[in-house]
């Protein structure tokens, strides 16, 4: 385990065995506990967005959702660049919740994002046991009624993709009112599954990229000045 620190936004990076662990922990506790994929467009939002840096760094557990911010970090390991640009912390949580047949309820912000997280998912574990879904979108009125049906179901995990800012939001505000083990955000940046990626996704992704590099330098020079 390391601290780290992208853009004046304090984060943990855990080995893979680690995250695992810890993860493992959360589901015998009594309370949800909340595990993020970050991204660097979510760094980049969190170096001039307080509440969103407070919100990423309130997170039990914060997981590398692209190589780029462990570079950025000065970490060049080629096992855990491996592990971050294959998203294998993901495949054995998955891995895990299938073989134990524990229940998992799926949230995203439209009908077309919830089929889409659902697919990639069982794209990984064909026999997940997905047993709920809500719709939770920025104009959404009804949380109140999404956590109901959540805690009446009782999961293992919640498994999120919304949009920055409202899934960091999301899961610290209603973390201490959901029944569930772990809730697991991930990020609406990543691509689950990198054979499907659209030639415009991968240029965003690549624009995005140098965007981040440029602010890392600028950030850097800034702090030696001082």
């Amino acid at each position: 385990m390391q601290k780290i620190n992208i853009l004046g936004v304090e984060l943990t990076d855990h080995p893979l065995k680690e995250s695992l662990a810890l993860t493992e922990s959360y589901s015998q506790g009594g309370v949800c506990s909340t595990v993020l994929y970050v991204t660097t467009p979510m760094l980049m939002l969190a170096g001039s967005d307080a509440e969103e840096k407070r919100w990423i760094e309130e997170m039990d557990l914060t997981l590398c959702g692209e190589a780029d911010i462990l570079k950025a970090a000065g970490i060049e390991s080629v096992g855990r660049l491996y592990e971050v640009e294959n998203l294998v912390f993901l495949k054995e949580f998955l891995r895990r919740m299938e073989q134990a047949d524990k229940k998992i309820y799926l949230l995203a912000d439209s009908e077309k994002e919830l089929a889409l997280l659902e697919n990639e998912l069982t794209a990984f574990r064909p026999g997940l046991s997905i047993v709920g879904y809500s719709l939770l979108t920025a104009e959404t009125q009804n949380i109140e009624e999404i956590i109901n049906k959540i805690n009446d179901i009782a999961p293992a995990a919640v498994i999120s993709r919304l949009p920055a800012g409202l899934q960091e939001r999301s899961m610290s505000e209603a973390k201490p009112l959901v029944n569930a083990k772990v809730w697991l955000g991930i990020s609406r940046d990543m691509i689950l599954d990198g054979t499907k990626k659209t030639v415009h996704r991968r240029i965003l992704s690549e624009i995005y990229k140098r965007i981040f590099r440029r602010r890392i330098n600028r950030f850097s020079d800034n702090n030696r000045k001082e």
